[in-house]
C-alpha cells in the first residue's frame, strides 16, 4: 500500500501519514464547488459592506486603513470558514465507514487529524489571497510587510479550527456538523472582536474565546495591539489564547475521532 511506503519513519505518533492521501484530500475538497462558493463569497461581501463602500474605509488605524483592517478581519474568518469545512468531511467518512478502513492501515489517529490538518491549511489560504486581490482592487491600503504578516499570521493561526472541524465532524452526524459548526462560527465571530469592534467588559470577555487570538494576532501588525476604542491587547495575550486553545481542540478531535472509529 501506498500509505505503508510513504509513512515517515522514527515517530510512532505519527505513523501512517502521507503526502499522497493529503493531496488527494486536497483535490476532492476543491470539486465541493457549493462549498467552496461560500466560503470565498461571504468573507468577500462583508468585506466589500463594512469595509470597502464605507466612507470610514480611507481612515487610518495603526500602518494601514480602515478598509484594510476590516479586509484582515473577514480574511481569517473565511480562513477559519475554510479550516472547519472538514467537519463535514470527516462525518461524512465515517458514515461511509471510511475511517473504519483507515484504523485497518498504520495511519494512527494524530496522524489522521494531521492529515486533515494540512489539508484545510491549503484550502484556507484560498479566501486570504482572493480577500488580498479585492482589497488591492477597492483601496485597501497598508505596507507590503504590514500585509504579508498580517496574511500571513492569519493563515497559521486559522490551523487551531482544523482541529475544531475535526472535532465537531467526529462527534455529530455530517448535516448537524455543518448546521453546528456554521452557527458556532458564526457567534465565535462576534464573540471574537472579529465582525463588530469591542470594548470594556465585552473585550475582556472577548480574550477568553477562540476566534479573538487569531484575529489580534493577525491584526497585530497593522496597530501593534491597539484596537479602535484606544484599548492595547499585549501581544502575550494572544499567543496564549492560541496556544490554549490548540491543545482543547486537538485534544477534542483526537478523543472524538477515536471514540467514532470505536464504536463501527
Amino acid at each position: 500500500m501506498t500509505t505503508l511506503a510513504t509513512t515517515p519513519a522514527g515517530s510512532r505518533a505519527l505513523r501512517g501519514f502521507s503526502p499522497t492521501y493529503v493531496r488527494i484530500d486536497v483535490r476532492r475538497v476543491l470539486r465541493n464547488r457549493r462549498a467552496m462558493i461560500f466560503t470565498l463569497a461571504m468573507p468577500t461581501l462583508l468585506y466589500v459592506v463594512f469595509g470597502a463602500t464605507q466612507k470610514y474605509g480611507s481612515d487610518m488605524i495603526g500602518h494601514a486603513n480602515t478598509a484594510a483592517y476590516v479586509m484582515v478581519h473577514m480574511a481569517v474568518y473565511g480562513s477559519i470558514l475554510a479550516t472547519t469545512t472538514n467537519a463535514a468531511s470527516v462525518a461524512l467518512e465515517q458514515r461511509d465507514g471510511w475511517t473504519r478502513t483507515l484504523r485497518l492501515t498504520p495511519l494512527t489517529p494524530l496522524a489522521y487529524v494531521a492529515s486533515k490538518a494540512m489539508v484545510a491549511m491549503t484550502i484556507a489560504a484560498l479566501p486570504l489571497m482572493v480577500l488580498s486581490v479585492v482589497g488591492v482592487l477597492t483601496g485597501a491600503r497598508a505596507p507590503a510587510p504590514v500585509w504579508i504578516g498580517s496574511i500571513l499570521l492569519g493563515w497559521l493561526g486559522s490551523s487551531v479550527f482544523a482541529a475544531f472541524g475535526m472535532a465537531i465532524g467526529s462527534a455529530l452526524k455530517s448535516e448537524a456538523a455543518m448546521q453546528v459548526s456554521g452557527g458556532v462560527l458564526t457567534l465565535l465571530a462576534f464573540g471574537g472582536n472579529v465582525f463588530v469592534p469591542l470594548q470594556g467588559s465585552m473585550l475582556t470577555f472577548s480574550m477568553f474565546t477562540p476566534m479573538f487570538g487569531i484575529n489580534s494576532l493577525a491584526n497585530y501588525p497593522m496597530t501593534g495591539g491597539d484596537t479602535v476604542y484606544g484599548d492595547h491587547i499585549p501581544l502575550w495575550v494572544s499567543i496564549v489564547n492560541i496556544g490554549v486553545w490548540a491543545v482543547i481542540f486537538t485534544a477534542a478531535a483526537v478523543f472524538f475521532y477515536r471514540r467514532g472509529t470505536e464504536r463501527q
